[in-house]
């Protein structure tokens, strides 16, 4: 009876492990942790350490439909606009989804919340005063067990319109 009632307590435990939520959790694991890097690169105004997320041949498309070709292009331009215009900003990032594509590669989508900015780059809007919205898409890709993102898209939220939305004459 001892060895089946542990038995027993063995398999319950083994299957709160193997529970998807609980593989979710591991899984996401470094994604959210590489989530947490570019923050901290956006809020120590680090664009080397926002580059370094990305593999050498990442792809980054900002808010107003600039290309980054590579992780040097990302360098150069995040450290430009961190000791320019967002200087002294603050960057939230929320999760909204991860979807694994296949055991390598994830798409992660976040909310994004800056504050705090000097200025925006010109042709930017702010979605509310002092704030700046946006919606960010990552595609990671894990390679010999590293996870760094391949490409990403950010899309501006623009400030909604107040005026009620009509269906025109007729």
């Amino acid at each position: 009876m001892t060895s089946r009632f542990l038995f027993s307590i063995a398999a319950a435990g083994a299957m709160v492990f193997a529970t998807p939520g609980h593989a979710d959790a591991l899984a996401e694991k470094p994604l959210r942790a590489s989530l947490d890097r570019l923050a901290n690169a956006w809020n120590t105004s680090d664009g080397a350490m926002w580059a370094h997320e990305y593999w050498p041949e990442g792809e980054l498309v900002n808010i107003l439909g600039g290309v980054m070709p590579n992780a040097e292009a990302i360098r150069e331009r995040h450290t430009a606009v961190l000791e320019g215009p967002f200087k002294g900003s603050h960057f939230e990032s929320t999760v909204r989804r991860i979807q694994f594509l296949d055991p390598d590669v994830a798409i992660v989508d976040t909310d994004i919340r800056v504050t705090h900015f000097r200025a925006l780059p010109p042709g930017a809007v702010a979605t509310s005063p002092g704030v700046l919205l946006t919606r960010m898409k990552h595609v990671y890709q894990r390679r010999d067990g590293t996870w760094r993102i391949i490409a990403s898209q950010n899309t501006a939220v623009l400030p909604t319109v107040d005026a009620p939305l009509t269906s025109g004459p007729g």
